[in-house]
């Protein structure tokens, strides 16, 4: 009989990284499903509800589909079965339970971490060595230090899309079950805690058995260590930021850890209340750069080694060179490569299969990014790229330098720390200083206004 809850967990832990799968998706919509038996060579999988179900057919059913292929299983097929549709498979629910019985008994319980995420196989350098030592320390010694400037609670971490927050996050879960198993760790992204709040609420004046308020602060302030993801999703949102700050200070007082991410920092968090905000920033703050190319090079030959394949350095330099807007990017390009390979009978990708496979994503960019807006702000002003980013502080560099991180700002949706990293690594109150400056100038100085949209007109051309 085939092992459904191995094949279900192999599948998840390729399933973040498939086009439309993010950790939210994931932790919301897929991590909820569970395996109850296979029909007619297909899984079946159980919803809690029947608008998970809606959703994972209509959003992620292909992304599953994938993931289940990747798995190398004869299932490559499922549906996905609310409460109410139980009763047409019961006969093969009941042959699987008793599988499912004994692996319970034997001790085996589905981890809310994806076993692949480990500090062992997480690629440190400049641009995260900061958070991976911080979350590497937090795994270590949860909790309030004794010594308030050593003290990583909460941690805060801090950057872009795909760039490796999700990893640190799943790597300390993952080390603090395996060291520290008498803890109890609560991994959850900020959407799956609005849904509970939302769901506490509608159910308070219902039978006790119901997940109702007192059930949720039971869920969320009864745990050793809350790790909370992308956070930045709680502006705007008055009333859970209410229920955050309470849980915040019941977890802090207890000694309890604390873990966030997101994608800026908490003074970039728009209509966060200023306690919250204070809160957020009473620990450790650690962004997560973009990598380097000695790093992308680096995280494509850890892959090779952790998925036992060969690429060589001609296609791994190509890769490194091409993809370097996040590292999500760059190992889904590098299946991608290997998958054009297999399709073609070959032992190994080579360079024309490289290009092959990623022409579109190579070839042809979509939009405008910050190196055309950089590229445009320099040919107008008739300076060098690396005078636009260095330190050099002479009048005409300065005033290109700040119309281009206007223009960047204006155009593009980059928290200002990023702009500031892309920027030769400057703070992100320089930043706000010089887009209020140039905001300024355009209504008073004719010249500067007529520089900003001459640019903004080469860039649309």
């Amino acid at each position: 009989m085939i092992d459904i809850r191995k094949l279900w967990q192999d599948a998840c832990s390729n399933i973040i990284g498939i086009k439309g799968v993010n950790a939210i998706a994931y932790s919301v919509w897929i991590d909820s499903l569970t395996p109850v038996c296979v029909k007619d060579n297909t899984l079946i999988l159980l919803a809690p509800s029947s608008n998970n179900k809606l959703t994972v057919n209509k959003t992620y059913k292909d992304a599953i589909r994938t993931a289940l292929e990747r798995t190398g299983s004869m299932i490559t097929e499922f549906a996905v079965i609310t409460e109410e549709e139980k009763e047409f498979y019961s006969k093969e629910i009941e042959e699987y339970s008793s599988e499912d019985n004994a692996s319970e008994q034997s001790g085996e319980s589905k981890s809310q971490f994806i076993s692949r995420y480990t500090f062992d196989n997480f690629v440190v350098g400049e641009s995260n060595k900061l958070a991976f030592h911080a979350a590497q320390s937090v795994a270590q010694s949860p909790g309030v230090s004794d010594n308030v400037y050593l003290s990583f609670n909460p941690l805060f971490l801090y950057g872009g899309v795909g760039l490796g927050k999700t990893h640190l996050l799943h790597s300390i879960g993952n080390y603090v079950s395996e060291h520290l198993p008498h803890l109890k760790v609560l991994y959850t992204p900020t959407e799956k805690l609005t849904n509970d709040y939302v769901e506490a609420i509608s159910n308070n004046r219902t039978d006790k058995g119901a997940f109702n308020l007192h059930s949720f602060r039971e869920k969320y302030r009864s745990v050793d260590m809350l790790m909370l993801d992308d956070v930045q999703f709680l502006q705007k949102r008055v009333g859970l930021q209410e229920v955050v700050f309470h849980i915040f200070n019941d977890l802090y007082q207890a000694g309890k850890q604390i873990v966030l991410t997101s994608d800026r920092p908490p003074s970039e968090i728009a209509t966060l209340e200023d306690r919250l905000r204070s809160r957020f920033e009473g620990g450790l703050i650690a962004d997560i750069g973009a990598p380097n190319l000695e790093m992308r090079i680096a995280i494509i030959r850890k892959k090779m080694i952790l998925e036992k394949i060969a690429v060589n350095d001609d296609v791994v330099n190509y890769l490194a060179e091409k993809i370097d807007s996040n590292i999500r990017e760059l190992e889904g390009s590098l299946a991608k490569v290997i998958f054009y390979a297999k399709l073609k009978g070959l032992p190994y990708p080579d360079l024309e299969t490289a290009k092959e496979a990623l022409k579109n994503t190579v070839q042809k960019k979509t939009g405008i990014d910050s190196s055309d807006i950089i590229a445009a702000t320099c040919s107008y002003f008739n300076i060098s790229q690396a005078d636009i980013i260095s330190k050099k502080k002479t009048k005409n560099l300065v005033e290109a330098r700040m119309i281009a991180i206007y223009i960047i700002n204006d155009m593009l949706s980059l928290p200002l720390v990023s702009i500031g990293q892309i920027f030769g690594g400057r703070d992100h109150t320089t930043i706000i200083h010089a887009r209020d400056k140039i905001a300024g100038l355009i209504k008073e100085n004719a010249e500067t206004a007529k520089a900003v949209k001459d640019i903004k007109n080469s860039l649309n051309a």
